[in-house]
């Protein structure tokens, strides 16, 4: 089974309503080369709680978001969430390290604060066209 571009899970199913919590932390690049963290934004992980896992639950969205002002407790929505999952090594063994992704968190009832990036369309090419 090849999970590369994730898991998109049903948000009413898997997540129930959610809860705004606030920011959790900032997540840094962090330069292999130098072995040190860079002061370059990566992402900004934000606490949501949910209904339906009975507890809170971590959401990563990308460096291109905005930082999120929306009031504590504030009922909030998901756009397209995506679970990865990575192995970490520990000893012998290894965890299963589960993020949940998002393009953004909005207010229930809102929609996206940004436009979303355009997909690409591509016209076919037909024998005897003039495009190479």
């Amino acid at each position: 089974m090849n999970l590369k571009n994730g898991i998109k899970p049903e948000p009413q199913e898997t997540f129930g309503n959610m809860i705004f919590m606030g920011l959790n932390r900032e997540k840094m690049y962090f330069d292999r080369e130098k072995g040190q963290r860079t002061d370059k934004l990566e992402a900004r992980i934000y606490n949501v709680a949910s209904s339906v896992q009975q507890g809170q639950i971590e959401v990563t969205l990308p460096d291109y978001v905005d930082l999120k002002e929306i009031d504590f407790n504030k009922p909030v929505e998901l756009v397209n969430p995506r679970i990865t999952a990575r192995a970490q090594a520990n000893g012998n063994f290894a965890n299963i390290v589960y993020t949940l992704n998002a393009e953004d968190i909005v207010e229930a009832g809102h929609k996206s604060s940004f436009d979303a990036k355009p997909k690409e369309t591509k016209e076919p090419v037909t024998a005897g066209s003039d495009k190479k």
